[in-house]
């Protein structure tokens, strides 16, 4: 079940305070699984049933100005996260994933072949609903984020993993994996009712920034965290030779030569050693530091739209109050 109100949850309070919404949404997201041929029902139903925390409807929905069709948020919301899981699907057949959110994957249930058509067929759903929405505008930005996070993946896929990856490539790895749906989310909620565009430019620009951190805080989850604490399998960014941000941090701190030949061994090393030339070198505490500045920039952003920032603002709070171990 999802973990919304739980209090260790960061997201909960404002969870709680958008209860009204996240309940219609719930139900909404599942009774999408009835769209489905009688034998994907199942298998369907088991992709999109809340565990998560939503993050991406939170998103949707603290973005949303007042007086917004409620309707609509429900349906964009449902949208953003049914992209989010049929992503997820496909990620954890590239990466042989067994768990996530402490249940088996699709991958691990049904095989990878099983798995991608699952995934195809969510996202199928998923434009179906952005159709509904009678919007020219919501169907080109989920098409161009979609086509995004899959180039995201694909240039992270066939990079040279003997070559060390710079920051600035590695931010745009983020922006395309995670950060360009943060960013549509926050567009969907705030431009349902804004019609002079400035507060949903904010609010894009927000999101973009939060995604960023956020997929700095999944990588720094990779390497410190127990995948019981996290809900998922651990490690297979290090075994697929992937260079995630406290790689990087490492990478830069290293002598040029003990840098290059482990950014050539990755899949090689033993993970508990990284981890430890990581702690040693304050690897945790720079990506820390990179977190919050992503976060600050996401609150400056926003400062100038002060009778609109509030819930986003509080999202920024609940994304400060994230555990890193």
């Amino acid at each position: 079940m999802n973990n919304f109100h739980d209090i260790t949850n960061p997201f909960g309070e404002l969870s709680s305070d958008l209860n009204r919404q996240l309940s219609d949404f719930k139900r909404y997201l599942l009774k999408q699984a009835s769209a489905f041929e009688r034998e994907v029902r199942p298998a369907a139903r088991d992709a999109i049933y809340p565990r998560g925390k939503y993050i991406r409807p939170i998103l949707v929905f603290s973005s949303a100005l007042d007086g917004s069709d409620e309707k609509s948020l429900v349906r964009r919301a449902a949208i953003a996260e049914l992209v989010h899981l049929s992503t997820l699907i496909h990620d954890d057949v590239i990466d042989e994933a067994d768990m996530r959110r402490n249940n088996e994957t699709a991958f691990k249930k049904y095989g990878a072949k099983t798995a991608i058509l699952l995934g195809d067929a969510i996202f199928s759903h998923m434009m179906s609903l952005a159709f509904e929405e009678n919007s020219m505008d919501v169907l080109k930005k989920t098409a161009d984020c979609v086509r995004t996070i899959c180039e995201g993946e694909i240039k992270q896929t066939l990079a040279d993993r003997t070559k060390i990856v710079s920051r600035k490539k590695y931010y745009d790895v983020a922006y395309g994996k995670t950060a360009a749906l943060f960013e549509l989310s926050c567009h969907f909620g705030a431009s349902v009712r804004d019609k002079s565009q400035k507060w949903t430019r904010a609010a894009e620009k927000a999101g973009r920034q939060l995604g960023i951190a956020y997929q700095i805080y999944d990588d720094i989850c990779d390497w410190f965290m127990s995948e019981k604490a996290a809900g998922k399998t651990l490690g297979t960014d290090l075994t697929s030779g992937k260079q995630t941000y406290p790689l990087i941090v490492l990478l830069e701190k290293l002598p040029a030569k003990e840098s290059a030949r482990l950014a050539k061994n990755l899949p090689n090393e033993q993970p508990s050693k990284i981890t430890e030339m990581m702690r040693s070198f304050g690897v945790p505490d720079d990506c820390q530091k990179e977190f919050a500045r992503r976060v600050g920039r996401a609150e400056k952003s926003l400062e100038k739209f002060p009778s609109e920032n509030r819930k986003l603002m509080k999202f920024c709070s609940a994304m400060r109050a994230l555990k890193f171990g």
